[in-house]
């Protein structure tokens, strides 16, 4: 089955709010085994909506239509599926009395409001939001099943988990289409495929590449029969491409690294500390967005200054005056210092110069010191990232990450390059 889906809203086309629905729901259809052929984002214009709408459902078995559907002058969706469809609109009255019995005791609805979300294009059937007040709805049309959802990711992925999922799992499906996430640090994009295609292609599994800012995504997509067939040649795909590249994959099922490094961490029981400089705080950040990290993470101490490395971390002065603030010698110092101070297994650090401004032609904007130290030894990473200041902190949190990841596997000096 051939599906399209269309966005409406003229923050997307704005730029102020990033299409997120779209992703979702063509994921969620190529798993249900419907091809998306198409995604298209529309202003808040009735008649553009319309155009739009018409010619999806001319052209496919399914349409997908998310946004416009609240009860302010630019929710127009309603009036533009009517449009398209030649159909009224009317008040459902199942809807609003169910509507008026939910925000019975909120005296912040303004009168019309509830009657405005209730009014649907003739025919149609009303799809229950259980965590919003704007309904979905659904249809038929020239033999093309509709869907409208809300906007509002949450609101959108409700609806479609509740309602629209188990109804297209009632379908006749031609194939099933699934795809899986393999990510990975540490290695470019042009060796990760070369080293792929040299034991790929598997029928049935087709790999893309998908660069990061500290890595490389693969997105594997298997077509088989049904989930079951899908599945295995998932996990074929799989056993193939992690050979090769060994430990620069970090997770098969779409995990970001700081949750793997933080999840790691919290089974063996081990703690961490982290000294920071150019990513300001950033490597601590990410690791409490693990839940239950607290069992692990120590402290993180955020000392940009050459004052504030000296007093915080208990590095020599005179080491920093020596090597510079952004050296090997004085990122292994500050993981060395942080982990002293802390009493941790581990600590982890990080020196360099962010940019735009302040490289040298010895020490260029993008280079990188990261130190890592350990009971009973201690040693550093160098790297030079290209990119914006955001960009390299990124860069170099993820990789201070990934190091950490490494030494967690056992391969202390694997790391370096």
């Amino acid at each position: 089955m051939k599906a399209t889906i269309i966005t409406i809203g003229d923050e997307l086309l704005g730029g102020e709010t990033v299409d997120t629905n779209s992703a979702y729901i063509a994921r969620r259809l190529g798993e249900l085994g419907m091809a998306v052929a198409g995604t298209v984002s529309v202003a808040d214009r009735v008649e553009e909506i319309s155009a739009v709408l018409d010619r999806a459902a001319r052209e496919s078995d399914l349409v997908v239509v998310t946004g416009g559907l609240g009860p302010t002058e630019d929710d127009v969706t309603k009036q533009a599926v009517a449009l398209a469809t030649g159909r009224e609109l009317e008040v459902d009255e199942r809807m609003l009395k169910y509507l008026e019995e939910r925000f019975r005791d909120d005296s912040g609805v303004r009168p019309g409001v509830l009657e405005n979300l209730a009014t649907l294009p003739r025919g149609s059937r009303a799809l229950d939001n259980p965590v919003g007040a704007a309904a979905g709805l659904a249809l038929a049309h020239m033999d093309t099943a509709i869907y409208v959802l809300p906007g509002v990711p949450r609101e959108m992925e409700a609806i479609f988990e509740g309602t629209m999922a188990p109804e297209l799992e009632g379908l006749t499906l031609r194939e099933f289409r699934k795809t899986r996430l393999v990510r990975t640090a540490g290695l470019r994009e042009s060796v990760i495929a070369e080293r792929v295609r040299s034991v790929m292609p598997l029928q049935g599994v087709t790999v893309g590449y998908l660069p990061r800012t500290a890595g490389v995504d693969l997105r594997l997509t298997a077509l088989a029969a049904d989930r079951a067939g899908a599945d295995s040649l998932l996990d074929q795909a799989i056993l193939r491409i992690t050979g090769p590249l060994g430990r620069h994959v970090f997770s098969t099922e779409g995990e970001s690294l700081h949750r793997v490094v933080g999840r790691m961490l919290i089974e063996r029981r081990m703690t961490i500390a982290v000294a920071e400089s150019c990513t300001g705080g950033l490597v601590g950040h990410l690791l409490t967005e693990v839940a239950g990290i607290s069992a692990s993470l120590e402290r993180d101490i955020v000392a940009y200054s050459n004052t504030a490395k000296a007093e915080s971390l208990k590095i020599d002065e005179a080491l920093i005056l020596e090597h510079g603030a952004v050296s090997g010698e004085v990122a292994e110092a500050m993981a060395c210092g942080v982990r002293q101070l802390a009493g941790t297994d581990l600590a982890v650090s990080t020196t360099g110069i962010a940019g735009p401004g302040g490289g040298t032609p010895e020490k260029p904007v993008g280079l990188v010191y990261i130190g890592l130290a350990w009971e009973g030894g201690s040693s550093v990473a160098k790297d030079v990232f290209r990119g914006t200041r955001e960009i390299v902190k990124e860069r170099a949190a993820g990789r201070a990450l990934d190091m950490v990841r490494c030494h967690l596997l056992g391969e202390h000096e694997a790391w370096k390059r």
